[in-house]
C-alpha cells in the first residue's frame, strides 16, 4: 500500500515537472506581433535590411523596434524611397501606409501602433512632422501635435490632421481599454507650396490607411433647392462629412462643402438627412449647417 502511494506521488511530481517545462519553453519562443504595410505605389519592403515581401505586407513577425525602408519597384514610377524607425509590440498590430511621391517634401507616411498602459482607459497619441497641426476627433478640435487624448472613448472615431500648407490626413481609428494607440504622421505638402514656404524636419511617420470617401459636388450658382433647405457652414477641415447614420461614430459616406445647398430628406436629433450626391442620402451635423425654411 505505502508503495502505490509514493508511486502514485512520484507520477504526479513528474506530470508537474512536465508541464512547468513546457510551460517555461513555451515562454522561452518568439514574442511576435502583426506588421501591416501598404503603400501606393506598390513597394519592396525592407526590415533591419531584410528583403521581407512586397506591399502589400500582412505576417507576424518578432516584437521589438526595427528600421523600416520601403522602396518602390519600378524605375518608372519616379518616386523617392522612405525609410524610418517602427516598434512592434507582442500580440500587436503596427500598421503603416505610405503614399510616395516623386520628392520627400510631397511623401505622406502614416504609421499606427498599439501601446499597453497601466490604466483602464483607452488613449489616442498624435504626432506629426512638422508638429503644430490641429487635431479633429468626430469633427471637433481637440488640439494640436503633439498631443495625447487621455479622455477618449473606447470604439471607432474619425480623425483628421490639418495643418496650412499641407495635405489633410484623415483617420479611422479604434481605441481600447487598456491601451494607447500611437499615430506618427509625416504630412505632405500641397501642391503650389514650396520648402521655401515651409521647412519640415525629416522624420519618420505613421498611421492607419485614410479613409476613402466620396466627396459630393454642388455649385453655387444652381438655383436654390426647395425649402426646407441647409447651407453649410464653414468649419475647421474645409468640409463637412456625410455619414450613414445621425451620429458622430457612423461610417462616413461622403463629403459636402461650405455654401452648398441640400434639402431636407429626414431630421434626427440635430442631424440633417440630405441627398448628398443626386442618388444616395446621408446625414450631416446641424452644429455646421444653417436651416432655410
Amino acid at each position: 500500500m505505502r508503495r502505490k502511494v509514493f508511486f502514485l506521488i512520484a507520477l504526479v511530481g513528474l506530470v508537474v515537472a512536465v508541464a512547468a517545462l513546457v510551460r517555461f519553453l513555451s515562454t522561452r519562443g518568439p514574442k511576435t506581433g502583426e506588421l501591416r504595410v501598404d503603400s501606393t505605389p506598390t513597394v519592396t519592403v525592407f526590415l533591419n535590411d531584410k528583403n521581407i515581401g512586397t506591399s502589400p505586407y500582412k505576417d507576424k513577425v518578432e516584437a521589438g523596434d526595427y528600421t523600416l525602408k520601403l522602396v518602390p519597384q519600378s524605375a518608372s514610377d519616379q518616386v523617392v524611397s522612405w525609410e524610418g524607425k517602427i516598434s512592434v509590440g507582442q500580440n500587436l498590430l503596427t500598421y503603416v501606409n505610405a503614399n510616395l511621391s516623386s520628392s520627400e517634401l510631397t511623401t505622406a507616411i502614416d504609421v499606427v501602433w498599439l501601446e499597453k498602459i497601466t490604466s483602464n482607459q483607452s488613449e489616442f497619441s498624435v504626432t506629426t512632422n512638422p508638429d503644430g497641426a490641429t487635431v479633429l476627433v468626430d469633427d471637433t478640435v481637440r488640439g494640436v501635435t503633439p498631443t495625447t487624448l487621455q479622455d477618449i472613448s473606447p470604439g471607432d472615431h474619425s480623425v483628421s490632421i490639418t495643418s496650412n500648407g499641407f495635405q489633410t490626413r484623415t483617420l479611422t481609428i479604434r481605441t481600447t481599454p487598456g491601451y494607447k494607440l500611437i499615430a506618427n504622421l509625416k504630412l505632405a505638402l500641397t501642391s503650389g507650396t514650396t520648402s521655401s514656404d515651409i521647412t519640415p524636419t525629416a522624420t519618420a511617420s505613421a498611421s492607419f490607411a485614410p479613409t476613402k470617401t466620396k466627396t459630393a459636388t454642388s455649385s453655387s450658382t444652381e438655383p436654390d433647392p426647395t425649402k426646407p433647405y441647409i447651407v453649410i457652414k464653414e468649419t475647421p477641415t474645409g468640409f463637412l462629412r456625410v455619414r450613414m447614420d445621425p451620429e458622430v461614430s457612423a461610417t462616413e459616406a461622403g463629403r459636402v462643402n461650405p455654401g452648398e445647398k441640400y434639402s431636407i430628406v429626414d431630421t434626427q436629433n440635430g442631424w440633417y438627412e440630405i441627398n448628398y450626391d443626386g442618388t444616395n442620402t446621408g446625414w450631416v451635423s446641424g452644429q455646421y449647417t444653417q436651416k432655410v425654411e
